[in-house]
């Protein structure tokens, strides 16, 4: 990556994300911490770590203490997306950035590879995603979650990234490539679009027969124990969403895959709209933390929760404020399973326990998977894949 643009004791904002800490832990402090040694060494600036806001207000001051961020990169600041903004123009109107993330002559941008809210970006300009959403102050991130929305919402962050505001600082983007199985590598580039398109050919390739095969589930039981809240919960390296809208393949731009709210007046074909996974036939929730509205999801599902801290958590959420009229609580977790099970009608279980590189399964259904795989993966690299790439101009 070509670091002319930065002078000697310039400022440059090496800008992370707190799905990074969270999915990758001490590869990524690895990645950031050599970012800013080489960043120095080439060019003597004065390289500073400024993390964007995600979850919530709580989760970067964390990362920091657990990781001793202070320490290892000098003072670090998170910064929130109700912080001082700074207005900029675009070709599709204003916006706001927080400005506390560019407040330097330059900055360095850093990513994650992996399907995280796939279904919103459709791995159609993955890496330019928080450019509308974690660098920008709330009202901007709700203009992509709200104004525009799955499928065009990537329309902001394009602009955002585009505007000669960024542009006028922006350096170039670090990620860290993962698979299913874990990280893999570290990719760099001025050209984000160059970058953009080498690491979403891989994401295709690696993460899409994954995908394709969670489609093939025809009943189960989930399981949640573990520290992702819902959508955010992880297994194998990718996250519930992946399962929850495994009924349409949102990877295939020819489905217009709206979330169901917005296409209540149009024909009930499947491609043209989320809705939840029918062989998700019951839930169970042994841990799981609060923060992420599910409410909606869960109240046409049969759901049982294990009691005990987590349990209350969820009930007295904000996030889910009627979620105790949708839910049972459950004394322990081997009654709640034998409810479930029950529930669906299925002894077939998968476990989100942000086990990576796996799943954990009941036996049954495992076997099914294994049976049903070499097949998935041969439509996908043959059929699937080969369309995936040409829908954005890929080769």
């Amino acid at each position: 990556m070509n670091l002319d643009k930065i002078s000697a004791g310039e400022t440059v904002n090496l800008l992370a994300n707190p799905h990074g800490f969270s999915l990758c832990g001490d590869a990524y402090v690895a990645m950031l911490e050599e970012t800013q040694k080489y960043v120095v060494d080439k060019t003597r600036g004065r390289v500073r770590l400024r993390i964007a806001e995600s979850m919530g207000h709580i989760e970067n001051p964390d990362w920091v203490k657990i990781f001793d961020l202070d320490d290892r990169f000098g003072p670090v600041k998170e910064i929130p997306q109700i912080d001082r903004g700074v207005e900029i123009d675009t070709r599709i109107g204003k916006f706001w950035l927080c400005r506390p993330l560019f407040a330097a002559d330059h900055f360095i941008h850093t990513h994650v590879t992996e399907m995280r809210e796939g279904y919103l970006h459709r791995m159609v300009d993955r890496l330019h995603k928080p450019f509308g959403m974690g660098y920008t102050r709330i009202e901007t991130r709700s203009a992509y979650h709200f104004g525009y929305g799955p499928r065009t919402g990537q329309i902001v962050s394009r602009a955002v990234f585009d505007s000669d505001y960024v542009q006028s600082k922006y350096v170039g983007t670090v990620v860290l490539d993962t698979t299913p199985e874990g990280v893999v590598d570290v990719d760099a580039d001025n050209d984000l679009d160059a970058l953009n398109q080498r690491l979403t050919i891989e994401v295709l390739r690696t993460y899409g027969p994954l995908m394709r095969l969670l489609g093939e589930i025809e009943d189960v039981v989930v399981v949640f124990d573990g520290h992702g809240c819902f959508l955010y919960s992880y297994a194998a390296g990718l996250p519930f969403d992946a399962l929850l809208y495994a009924a349409v393949d949102f990877l295939d731009l020819d489905n217009l895959a709206l979330l169901s709210a917005f296409t209540s007046k149009l024909p009930t074909n499947p491609g043209l709209f989320l809705r939840s996974n029918p062989a998700i036939k019951a839930i169970v929730v042994n841990y799981m933390p609060g923060g992420v509205p599910f409410t909606s999801t869960v109240r046409n599902i049969p759901t049982f929760l294990v009691d005990g801290p987590a349990a209350e958590w969820l009930i007295t959420d904000p996030s889910n404020a009627q979620l105790a009229e949708y839910v049972s609580l459950i004394t322990d977790l081997p009654a709640a399973m034998a409810r479930a099970k029950q529930a669906a009608g299925t002894d077939n279980v998968i476990v989100y326990d942000s086990l990576p590189g796996a799943f954990h399964l009941s036996e049954g259904l495992a076997n099914r998977m294994m049976e049903r795989a070499p097949g998935v993966v041969s439509d996908v690299h043959h059929r699937l894949l080969p369309k995936w790439l040409a829908q954005r101009s890929f080769r």
